[in-house]
């Protein structure tokens, strides 16, 4: 007769796999930052791993959330509640993988200013630059007012900024690699509590625009606002030079990501983009040196070439990013953070 599995070693499982995902991540952006040619002969080998890993996280995850559903309807079954939802949730096990969790925060720094919609690739790029450039834990967000009740959002996300795993910036290797492994991370949790800080809204429509780990961030953050799991909309997300081939496109919405062929990140977790009808990858090449292929400013130098050539001008998803928002808006700064406050 066959047997259900208990709750628990279906988390047991889960924290294996995810522990499996983190330690083939963290073999391969050794690799890569040594031996470029050894990447690519591993990316052939680990790729199909991977993504049968990660599918099966998946498979984890809907039966625990079936589980949950069970629990739910039986706790309102109690007359004499000697179950309650909070027992329930309390007794749940949440597996955060081998390298932990850290509690995130976010605060505005530098004041409002005021800045005009942008009207093409070049100039959300050159925002995206500018911040990343700073080296600094910060993000920024642009509040555009509409004729109705709601605002849009385009929020710009930096990249990452040091290889440690356990520092004040969340912006580490850490959240690198428990984002690769399609799991929260304090830098994603750090941009979530900037948001709601900002007053982002349910009826706000939010687009995040994200370099390299910036990307893997809006990629979650949408992911967790397409499932229900955020008080906002996530309606559009374009990541710049980061690996977010792994994700289902139907988890996600309009997206569009721009890659360098030079560059290895866009391929760190072994797996091309689908082609989606709501996922566009537009690639340019700047030739250069691990390091300067992943510049932002070769990706300043891709973005305008795809407006150079018309490119942008032709495509639907482009056209959908650069009419996001129009008109003026009040621009914050939010410092992020982990750790002590």
């Amino acid at each position: 007769m066959l047997s259900r599995a208990s709750r628990g070693e279906v988390e047991r499982v889960r924290a294996s796999l995810i522990f499996s995902i983190e330690l083939l991540a963290v073999e391969a952006i050794a690799v890569a930052l040594l031996t470029p040619i050894g990447f690519a002969q591993l990316v052939t080998k680990l790729a199909p791993i991977i993504f049968r890993l990660r599918r099966l996280v998946v498979a984890c995850e809907e039966t625990l959330a079936s589980y949950v559903g069970v629990e739910t309807r039986l706790a309102g079954e109690f007359a004499d509640d000697r179950l309650s939802i909070g027992e329930i949730a309390a007794s749940s096990v949440v597996a955060t993988g081998v390298l932990g969790s850290a509690v995130a925060w976010a605060k505005p720094t530098g004041g409002v200013q005021f800045a005009t919609a942008p009207t093409g690739l070049t100039q959300i790029g050159a925002r995206l630059r500018v911040l990343s450039d700073a080296r600094q834990p910060v993000i920024r967000v642009e509040k555009y007012q509409t004729d109705g009740p709601s605002s849009r959002f385009i929020v710009y996300l930096p990249g990452t900024q040091n290889l440690g795993v356990a520092n004040s910036n969340p912006l580490d290797m850490r959240s690198n690699l428990q984002l690769l492994a399609g799991q929260s991370s304090a830098a994603s949790r750090a941009v979530d509590m900037a948001l709601r800080r900002a007053g982002v809204g349910p009826s706000d429509q939010v687009m995040l625009v994200g370099y390299s780990q910036g990307g893997l961030i809006a990629t979650h953050l949408a992911q967790q606002s397409r499932a229900g799991q955020l008080d906002y909309r996530v309606e559009q997300v374009v990541t710049v030079g980061s690996p977010i081939g792994a994700n289902s496109p139907v988890s996600l919405p309009r997206v569009l990501s721009i890659e360098n062929k030079s560059d290895f990140v866009p391929h760190l977790d072994l797996i091309s983009n689908p082609n989606a009808p709501n996922w566009l990858t537009l690639e340019g090449n700047v030739p250069a040196d691990a390091v300067q292929a992943h510049e932002m400013g070769s990706y300043l130098q891709i973005m305008r070439d795809i407006e150079s050539t018309g490119e942008g001008a032709l495509n639907d998803e482009v056209q959908s990013v650069v009419n996001f928002a129009t008109g003026s808006a009040t621009v914050s700064y939010f410092q992020l953070g982990q750790g002590k406050f």
